[in-house]
């Protein structure tokens, strides 16, 4: 199961909701089938660009979990500046990236064409809100969420892993109405 999530990493309800799904997923007994792949989201743009660069380029480096947790802590519980390059280098190197590179992506447009990638993607799937997941593909959750409506989101996705769309239209009334377009 993939789960696709959009958060900002200064961004409150982004946090809130990182902390919530990842209780649900410490719950879920299912959880070891579980792929996350997290998308740059600014709320404010573009005050959080450069971050969400070094967390791509964390990424690279099996570095993004440990350098987005850094992050979200240190813009949304202990207001640092998510756009103080110093801080941002701090983090980089706490996270154990490169100084160097993490030096030389600030002075470049590295991971800004990831970035960019991972809005368009949100502004196709049309939320304007943050945080945004997706499961597998098929099944979407804004704004932070208690622990519980993660659970049964996971839980509803699983017990209908295998319907496509259609199908999920024509259980709604039973498939009577076949193709009638009855909107169930």
């Amino acid at each position: 199961m993939i789960i696709d999530i959009w958060a900002d990493v200064a961004h409150l309800d982004s946090y809130l909701a990182k902390v919530a799904w990842e209780s649900a997923l410490a719950e879920w007994e299912h959880s070891d089938d579980v792929q996350i792949v997290w998308h740059s989201y600014q709320v404010d743009r573009p005050s959080t660009y450069d971050a969400h660069r070094l967390l791509h380029l964390a990424g690279t480096t099996g570095r993004g979990d440990v350098a987005r947790e850094l992050m979200m802590k240190s813009f949304v519980t202990e207001e640092e500046s998510s756009t103080d390059r110093a801080v941002l280098l701090r983090l980089a190197g706490e996270a154990g990236l490169d100084p160097a590179a993490a030096e030389a992506l600030l002075d470049s447009d590295e991971h800004g064409y990831d970035v960019r990638v991972d809005e368009a993607t949100a502004a196709q799937i049309g939320f304007a809100e943050a945080p945004y997941l997706v499961i597998d593909r098929k099944y979407g959750v804004g704004g932070a969420q208690p622990t519980a409506v993660y659970l049964s989101a996971l839980n509803y996705a699983r017990d209908h892993e295998n319907e496509t769309p259609e199908e999920r239209t024509a259980s709604a009334c039973g498939g009577a109405c076949g193709s009638c377009g009855c909107g169930a």
